[in-house]
């Protein structure tokens, strides 16, 4: 949760998650004062250097990159900090690496051998979700205090495993259909059991990352109800259908004309046919996953609470959809030089877009936290020999 905001991202009417009735209290903006020209030197060293080093490097650019944004990322005054060192990253991202090559080789040389690769991953990604959790949390602090997510293994297998064989009920039902001779009627079951089962998975999955969060001795909260999820997949569907129209319109008008160069090259090359179609489709994925990703972010924060203190995101579809095309845009045309001012650009709206009200002092919160022990303390203390960060 907390890393998120580090972040450090047809006409269709503008459709936000409203934020819930907040507390009366003073209201404390996020403010992220980093700037290109500063993190592009930063950037070009870890991409030289990683580059130099096969990747070796990438995780002490990992930590370089997020020092910057953590320190550049200021609550009351006082920046955020991040703590981790790369040894344990590098870790991490070497057993995901391992897991994933078994996985493609086993495709090519041995196809048993990538089904128990990919059984191996299914089984083992809830715990290594806790594990980057946790590892994130405890190298995160504000003002000395840390952040500190619980190892609930058993929430993680329930919620990011166990639950997604229910995806196999309406997967039957189009099974059974098919064999009845009912296929139309067996596909529409498959999608609409899933249309019905997934807002629900993606919304205890939020309740279950944000609850075990805690902070300076207080555990987050969050207040969503599953019904909230539904809508924003209701209203995703009509946005994604309003950006559908124009695409296949798009996608109609190319075919015409190119038409006849098509038919004197009936052989044209599947990779220049191939970008025709993803250039067609881009406006179509982008406009909606932009509009599913505000919404759920706003939706997160806005239901989340430690203590007294509430969060509020007032993320806007059209603000976001706008950064994100002409960041695309700008690191297209700059062969990827641009990507350091990309992303400071979205640093600095979600930074700004995020409030956290509620009454009393963080001074006092601060000093209560110090008074009665950071939770798990003890624990987190522990060597970081086998922390890991495998970067989800």
């Amino acid at each position: 949760m907390h890393d998120e905001t580090m972040a450090s991202g047809v006409y269709l009417p503008e459709i936000d998650v409203a934020p819930p009735a907040l507390p009366v209290g003073k209201t404390r903006r996020l403010e992220f004062r980093g700037n290109a020209r500063d993190y592009f030197r930063i950037w070009i060293v870890n991409v030289v250097l990683s580059l130099v080093t096969l990747g070796i490097y990438s995780a002490w650019a990992t930590v370089r990159t997020r020092r910057y944004m953590y320190a550049n990322t200021v609550l009351a005054g006082t920046p955020f900090e991040y703590l981790a060192r790369p040894i344990p990253i590098l870790k991490g991202r070497l057993l995901t690496a391992l897991i994933f090559a078994a996985y493609v080789l086993g495709g090519q040389f041995y196809k048993p051998a990538q089904v128990a690769a990919a059984l191996v991953i299914a089984v083992f990604m809830p715990w290594m979700i806790v594990k980057s959790l946790m590892f994130r949390a405890r190298y995160s602090s504000w003002r000395g205090l840390r952040f500190y997510f619980t190892d609930d293994y058993g929430g993680a297998y329930k919620w990011y495993l166990g639950v997604y064989f229910l995806m196999g009920i309406p997967f039957l039902g189009f099974f059974l259909a098919s064999l009845a001779g009912h296929s139309g009627f067996g596909i529409a079951l498959a999608f609409g059991g899933v249309a019905v089962i997934a807002p629900w998975i993606k919304g205890h999955q939020q309740e279950w990352m944000v609850e075990n969060h805690h902070f300076g001795g207080k555990s987050f909260k969050f207040s969503a109800e599953v019904s909230d999820y539904y809508r924003v997949y209701v209203k995703t569907a009509g946005v994604a259908l309003a950006w559908l129209l124009p695409t296949m319109a798009l996608m109609t008008g190319m075919f015409f004309a190119f038409k006849s160069q098509l038919a004197l090259h009936p052989k044209a090359p599947p990779l220049l046919v191939g970008a025709m179609v993803y250039a067609c489709m881009a406006p179509f994925y982008l406009g909606a996953w932009t509009f599913i990703h505000t919404q759920m972010t706003n939706l997160l924060y806005n239901n989340a609470h430690l203590g007294s203190y509430r969060f509020r995101s007032t993320l806007g579809y059209w603000e976001m959809l706008g950064i994100y095309l002409t960041n695309g845009l700008a690191v297209l045309c700059t062969i990827g030089l641009a990507m350091p001012w990309a992303r400071i650009r979205l640093a600095r709206y979600r930074a700004d877009h995020l409030d956290i009200v509620g009454a009393g002092e963080l001074d006092d919160f601060v000093r209560d936290a110090f008074a009665h022990g950071e939770i798990g303390a003890a624990a987190t203390e522990m060597d970081s020999l086998l922390g890991i960060d495998i970067g989800l």
